[in-house]
């Protein structure tokens, strides 16, 4: 009889184990220097199970396209640039689209979603 409770038990939690990773949002807030020296802030959320790169923008998020995302970096392009997230070191970098060089640095960090996020 007991022999068949640890077995079941056994079973049971072996299902769990197996079971499909439940994805988890993860937010970042990053800050970068623009061309004019000015500070810009914004919030980023991601999910790795879903390959996704979201922008918190004016209350709504901005989906990323061709986003690719890895154990060391997540890539995404957006309407007006592209950027590269080094989930090593939280290096931040922004390519601005349709010039020529330019590549804007900066850094990220886990945080909690923002207010309506």
């Amino acid at each position: 009889m007991h022999q068949s409770v640890a077995l079941m038990t056994a079973a049971v939690l072996g299902a769990v184990a197996a079971s499909p990773a439940l994805a988890e949002p993860r937010w970042l807030a990053c800050k970068f220097t623009d061309q004019g020296g000015a500070v810009r802030n914004f919030h980023m959320v991601f999910d790795d199970l879903r390959g996704t790169a979201s922008l918190f923008d004016k209350g709504s998020l901005v989906e990323g396209s061709g986003t690719t995302i890895n154990f060391q970096s997540i890539r995404s392009r957006f309407p007006a640039f592209a950027l590269t997230y080094n989930r090593n070191d939280g290096a931040l970098a922004i390519a601005a689209e349709g010039t020529y060089g330019g590549m804007l640095k900066g850094d990220c960090r886990r945080s909690p979603p923002p207010p309506g996020g």
